[in-house]
């Protein structure tokens, strides 16, 4: 961890965020423009193929008739994507809380490492479709169901990369910690907690991604609004312009959830830094 170089800096560690989104802008832009140029080629080669070949718009609608029905309905998307959207939030919230402490408890006690974590494994190697009716017959259609079911799926990521995390610390930071008389609880916080937030916030990624695609299998399966209870409803109507424009909403859904925590990423990785 470094110190500061300005000692006004120091006491504002928003600085460091702000010079540090200065210095990337444009490669972010760089990058965020070569795949927007590459879906504006794909969506321009669907929508000339659609024409050329004819093809039903139950198959495959045309971009521009899945953009009509995205205005059409999207007072009605924007509400089924609400609880989605919460449920979600609610869910990689809770697997985050419940994926870190659990983790911290594991790499610190071998007992709990020997007696909890292979449980852990073996319900995580269970296919989770096959385990959502059971949530339904348990918490009911609800949706409380949705996000418990959001949290088993997502927590796992986030407890490896926690335990990882933890137990990759330089052992040379801990043992120079306790010479300077500091608890076990200052040398987690100020050593080994610090040390392990890369980890855990890949493990984080990885959870924001299972925990929407268990919240849209609980939509499925027990839901009676949220996007995927919309995708399942286009679907058995044929309806494939508007399963489409869900489907594109709940990208726009994930990717706003994945943004954020990205933002909550760089700002703790900048106070960080500068403490």
């Amino acid at each position: 961890m470094t110190v500061a170089q300005d000692p006004s800096n120091s006491l504002r560690p928003g600085v460091r965020l702000q010079e540090f989104i200065i210095a990337n802008a444009a490669d972010w832009g760089l990058r965020l423009a070569q795949p927007l140029l590459a879906a504006a080629v794909l969506i321009g080669l669907w929508e000339l193929g659609v024409h050329l070949t004819g093809v039903s718009k139950v198959i495959l609608p045309a971009p521009s008739l899945v953009a009509s029905t995205s205005f059409q309905f999207f007072s009605l998307m924007i509400q089924q994507a609400g609880p989605t959207f919460w449920a979600a939030i609610w869910g990689i919230l809770a697997s985050a809380v419940l994926g870190i402490v659990l983790g911290t408890i594991v790499s610190y006690s071998k007992t709990v490492m020997d007696t909890i974590y292979p449980t852990v494994v073996f319900f995580q190697l269970i296919p989770k479709v096959a385990l959502a009716p059971v949530f339904v017959l348990w918490f009911g259609k609800e949706i409380e169901a949705t996000i418990l079911f959001s949290v088993f799926i997502a927590f796992f990521p986030v407890l490896v990369a926690t335990i990882s995390g933890l137990n990759a610390t330089n052992k040379t930071y801990e043992r120079m910690g306790y010479s300077f008389m500091a608890s076990r609880m200052q040398v987690f916080l100020r050593i080994k907690f610090p040390f392990a937030l890369p980890f855990i916030f890949s493990g984080l990624r990885l959870g924001v991604t299972f925990g929407i695609i268990g919240v849209i299998l609980g939509e499925f399966v027990s839901a009676e609004r949220g996007l995927g209870y919309l995708i399942m409803f286009a679907a058995e109507n044929f309806e494939t312009a508007l399963l489409l424009s869900s489907i594109v909403l709940l990208l726009g859904v994930g990717i706003l959830i994945f943004a954020m925590l990205l933002v909550i990423e760089a700002i703790v990785m900048s106070i960080y830094r500068v403490q």
